[in-house]
């Protein structure tokens, strides 16, 4: 025995020299050049000679994988992946080749990765979101539900609260599922995916028209997705240069509320390609948030010169004009928008504004009314039509236009709850309005909206007793 002991640790030695030996062995794809789209070969070609140069290197066969990456050269960016973490295991190659294999569509393979980058790199929020959504995709739906339920705290609280939703909603718990809904649409209310979820949830609980809504809300909003920092995929998207990798990483900057950020990559877009609209755009926007009003024209100006001038250009130069007082000149704007997408509800929105400041409330009751037509389940908008019909004396119009409102949480449910009380004091129903009107009050108070609180207490104290 004592012999068999000694002969098999020189067998045991060379098998971990030959497992060594063999992932160092391994070379990279065949890659060509040729196959690639014109705009990439340069900067892909730099970085394959690199990797053929120092094939062992796992930093450079990594920088390969992430150029490969961020030309959307999917299927070779994984085989280069693959390479690098048998040279460097480390979670870089791990989390970025499950993305990859996520957009490949290889949901098995993709919680593999990511399982794994998760083990090296546990804090890492965007690799756990990523991990919950490839289990729930590959069939492991309580996987997924443990994945995402820890992480409905944080900066990735609206994606893991529609994880849950849909986990939920997978095995049949549809008002549970329709709480999260709710509360990821609430911490974002542009998330599309989350607003469709919602509303098949409403759909088969037989809620139809409030299904209607939800799923009008996620058509509006369209790929809108809450961003979480993830700087892993943040140095592969910085690989590129060109107009469209610019406009993706202004739009990224643009969700986090990086106005300067945003502001900086759009203005690389369009100097790279002057008639990329989408940038154009935005940056009339961002300029108009800082009040640069002769940026703003340029920008509007150069959109226009594009074939086809979006109607969010129109709209946005239109906010950027009201914004000066050049309500005249702003309605033009909203028109214009409104030719070229007569469904722009947030165009008729503001027409309707402009005609409220102007004192002319039918028209500003109209407008809000086909802003509604095109946005039924837009609180804001139904808000200012119960305001219209307020100044109009016609509190139960009012009342009606306010509570169904009232039936999902919003950030300005104390002024919405303060013009339900409006609505009731008027008509006559005194504690009826000073009920709501307190309950307006403590919960301004309690999501410290201070002005709009002591603004209640005011009017609470002019109501007789």
């Amino acid at each position: 025995m004592r012999r068999c002991r000694t002969l098999l640790l020189p067998l045991a030695v060379g098998l971990v020299v030959l497992a060594v030996a063999g992932a160092s062995g391994q070379s990279l794809p065949d890659i060509s050049l040729d196959t690639f789209p014109p705009v990439s070969r340069e900067a892909i070609g730099r970085a394959l000679a690199d990797a053929r140069a120092h094939p062992d290197d796992g930093a450079r066969v990594g920088q390969l994988a992430m150029i490969l990456h961020a030309w959307e050269q999917f299927d070779t960016a994984a085989a280069v992946y693959a390479r690098a973490r048998a040279l460097d295991p480390r979670f870089e190659w791990f989390h970025l080749g499950g993305l990859v294999a996520t957009r490949l569509g290889k949901h098995e393979e993709a919680a593999r990765l990511l399982t794994q980058a998760v083990r090296l790199s546990p804090e890492s929020i965007p690799a756990r979101l990523a991990l919950a959504d490839a289990l729930f995709e590959s069939g492991n739906v309580d996987g997924a539900a443990q994945e995402y339920e820890p992480l409905r705290e944080g900066p990735g609280a609206p994606h893991a609260h529609y994880g849950v939703g849909r986990s939920l909603a997978a095995r049949g718990k549809n008002d549970a599922a329709l709480r999260e809904f709710e509360q990821a649409v609430q911490l974002f209310p542009e998330f599309a995916a989350a607003w469709y979820a919602e509303g098949m949830v409403l759909r088969n609980l037989g809620r139809i028209n409030e299904a209607k809504q939800a799923l009008s809300l996620a058509q509006q909003y369209g790929a809108a997705w809450p961003a979480v920092d993830d700087p892993a995929l943040g140095h592969v998207r910085a690989l590129r240069d060109d107009a469209e990798a610019h406009l993706q990483r202004g739009l990224a900057r643009q969700r986090q509320d990086d106005v300067a950020g945003a502001i900086v990559e759009y203005e690389a877009a369009v100097a790279t390609n002057p008639q990329l609209a989408a940038a154009h755009v935005n940056l009339i926007g961002l300029y108009c948030r800082q009040q640069d009003w002769a940026r703003v024209d340029a920008h509007y100006w150069a959109v226009l010169q594009v074939a086809t001038t979006p109607a969010e250009a129109h709209f946005n130069f239109g906010i950027c004009l009201a914004a000066q007082g050049k309500t005249a000149e702003a309605t033009d704007a909203f028109r214009k928008a409104l030719e070229v997408s007569p469904e722009y509800a947030g165009a008729w929105s503001s027409l309707g504004q402009i005609a409220e400041l102007g004192g002319r409330i039918e028209e500003a009751e109209a407008d809000y009314r086909k802003a509604a037509e095109r946005a039924p389940s837009d609180p804001m908008i139904r808000f200012n039509i119960a305001r219209m019909l307020i100044a109009r004396k016609q509190y139960t119009e009012a009342i009606a236009e306010i509570e169904p409102v009232l039936t999902r949480d919003h950030p300005e449910q104390a002024r919405f709850l303060f013009g339900l009380a409006t609505a009731h004091v008027l008509s006559g129903d005194v504690a009826g309005g000073r009920r709501y009107a307190v309950e307006a009050r403590d919960l301004a108070k309690a999501r410290g909206q201070s002005d709009l609180a002591a603004a209640i207490d005011r009017e609470l104290e002019r109501l007789p007793q």
